[in-house]
């Protein structure tokens, strides 16, 4: 018997309203580049396949990242698990496990998604990083949980469920897993 490939990709979550920002946030400029372009690329930086969940302000963020695979969130005004759910059931059949990486934290370092993929590869069924002993984003699922997560509902996020499992914590020197940016307040600090 062969062994089974582990491929782990990242399910970016880029189809919020952006209502306390009051304009397309996952466009706006962060340090010279679309707050969104910046996540895709520490994605890219870390040697993982992606895949981008749009809804609201799909054109402005299709134009940021022009050409990344990318699926609609049909029922997304419904909340963060619909884009969530939406994302599992479109990727692709070779992935194992999953990072789900949300669109608005473009200082999640390269490395930080590296060795969250590499924990799931070495086997892992559910990961996240811990910075200054406190939690953060993205966290991982191993593609079996994947049907868990189809559960969720409205605004609930994969992180209600991190307490049921066997969850790898990961210790990182990684503030940006704690930063992300909804208010313009937060984009003027970034």
């Amino acid at each position: 018997m062969g062994l089974v490939a582990v491929k782990v990709g990242a399910i970016v979550l880029a189809a919020g309203f952006s209502r306390r920002m009051g304009a397309a946030k996952l466009a706006l400029p962060v340090g010279g580049q679309p707050m969104l372009a910046r996540t895709v690329a520490q994605v890219a930086a870390a040697g993982l396949p992606l895949l981008l969940v749009t809804g609201a302000h799909e054109e402005a963020v299709l134009q940021v990242v022009p050409g990344v695979p990318h699926i609609r969130a049909a029922r997304h005004a419904e909340g963060l698990a619909e884009s969530l759910k939406a994302g599992l059931a479109a990727a692709p059949e070779d992935w194992t496990a999953a990072l789900i990486v949300l669109g608005d934290m473009p200082f999640v370092a390269a490395d930080t998604l590296r060795r969250l993929a590499d924990c799931l590869e070495a086997g892992a069924e559910a990961v996240v990083p811990l910075d200054s002993g406190r939690q953060g984003n993205p966290a991982g699922f191993a593609r079996h949980l994947w049907p868990k997560l189809l559960e969720l509902e409205g605004d609930r996020g994969a992180r209600s469920l991190l307490h049921q499992l066997k969850t790898h914590e990961i210790a990182v020197d990684d503030p940006g897993i704690h930063h992300d940016l909804d208010e313009p307040a937060d984009l003027n600090r970034a």
